[in-house]
């Protein structure tokens, strides 16, 4: 199955977008995911309330996670999520989504279906925040 990059990057914007805290925002555009924050309101890696953008690179990425699609995918939402997860941890100083520690991303393709959670590695364990899955056809190219 081939993959459109682009609509992975749209929908994983999407579904990023949704679970990001108040005041944060994530946008897809020319095959990244771009990061960035209501300016003024955080303090910043810097402690200067200003904290820039920061991005995943999806469509350049998304060959170097492995040899299948459904690993390609995997990886790369998983380095999207790693990279969400340390933009927020170091514009607002706390470990999001956890409390005390940030909790591990984690992306797996089951069932044709891409599931995004940060949590435990088993994706029957404790999840500490869930994104709405993926039907793999969502983001199908064309044949």
């Amino acid at each position: 199955m081939d993959i459109d990059a682009d609509q992975l990057t749209e929908t994983l914007a999407v579904r990023l977008a949704a679970v990001v805290p108040d005041g944060f925002h994530v946008r897809a555009a020319d095959g990244m995911l771009r990061y960035s924050a209501d300016q003024g309101r955080f303090p910043g890696q810097l402690s200067n309330f200003h904290v820039g953008m920061s991005g995943t690179y999806v469509r350049d990425n998304l060959t170097a996670h492995g040899e299948t699609t459904e690993d390609q995918v995997a990886g790369v939402a998983a380095q999207a999520l790693d990279e969400l997860q340390e933009y927020v941890d170091e514009a607002t100083h706390d470990p999001w989504p956890g409390t005390r520690t940030p909790p591990q991303p984690f992306a797996e393709v089951r069932s044709g279906v891409l599931h995004l959670w940060y949590g435990e590695s088993d994706a029957t364990g404790p999840m500490v925040l869930a994104c709405e899955p993926i039907p793999l056809v969502q983001i199908q190219g064309m044949p």
